[in-house]
């Protein structure tokens, strides 16, 4: 039983200065570049690949957990925005006579059974590795959000006021529009990868993984918690709104009042 490991490192990788980095300084591997993916393939000793994309994420095939470290700070010196927290997930492998993936029966890790050790049916699985790794970044981040604006959720239903002004308010909103904009027009969790039109006969793989890791159904609880978040905030905005306008109303109201006054002590 082999391991396959999935991390994710950062906002984006620049694949080309990757790609010219292994081919130029990393003797023993061999690189090959496409679209979104970088793979790596160790040539001397324990045969593995690495699958490096374009997303920040990166898909090991056989090789062990105590050795990926450097890999890991290899890449991020490739990275653009390196996430301040590591994320990863892990699987076994093994080759048998039939494709499948299932629970391990005594360890909490899921097993897959390849019926072919090819690097493009490995490929085809990583984009299902790269896209929920990913996701497990983004439902992190979410986490943390609700982890850091629960304690206001809790002081207005407890004290029926917040300590916070409307432009803070505002930048709670922005934070939280933009970790939805981030996994909904950034990243690629809408669509299948490109690398299925060349290979159509693996795409029901890639399918039967995005099922199995929920992967739609992950997204949609995500927008659905972020969207949640969003309408708590905008009602706290409108009820700071409108606070400032009762404020301003009184103001008004109180001016008018000493306009009358003096207007009243001129007649007089």
């Amino acid at each position: 039983v082999m391991e396959c490991l999935s991390y994710c490192v950062a906002n984006t990788f620049d694949l080309s200065r990757l790609d010219n980095y292994f081919k130029l300084n990393m003797h023993g591997y061999s690189s090959t570049k496409s679209r979104d993916v970088l793979k790596i393939t160790s040539l001397s000793g324990q045969r593995y690949i690495l699958f490096i994309f374009k997303n920040g994420t990166m898909v090991a095939w056989g090789l062990k957990r105590h050795r990926i470290t450097p890999y890991l700070n290899l890449i991020k010196q490739f990275a653009s925005q390196p996430l301040a927290f590591l994320v990863h997930d892990e699987f076994s492998y093994q080759l048998s006579d039939k494709i499948s993936i299932e629970p391990h029966d005594y360890f909490d890790v899921d097993c897959i059974t390849l019926d072919d050790d090819s690097d493009e049916l490995k490929l085809a699985l990583s984009y299902g590795f790269s896209q929920s790794v990913k996701l497990q970044y983004f439902e992190r981040t979410l986490e943390n959000l609700i982890d850091k604006y629960s304690p206001l959720i809790r002081l207005l239903s407890d004290k029926g006021n917040i300590p916070i002004s409307r432009t803070q308010i505002r930048k709670i909103i922005g934070e939280i529009l933009h970790a939805k904009s981030e996994m909904n027009l950034i990243s690629n969790f809408l669509y299948h990868p490109k690398y299925f039109w060349q290979h159509p006969t693996l795409e029901q793989y890639f399918i039967m993984l995005e099922r199995y890791l929920h992967i739609q159904r992950r997204v949609n609880a995500i927008n659905h918690r972020l969207d949640t978040l969003n309408e708590i905030f905008d009602m706290f905005n409108g009820y700071l709104e409108n606070r400032h306008s009762h404020h301003l109303e009184i103001i008004i109201i109180v001016l008018i009042m000493i306009e009358v006054l003096l207007a009243a002590m001129r007649l007089h």
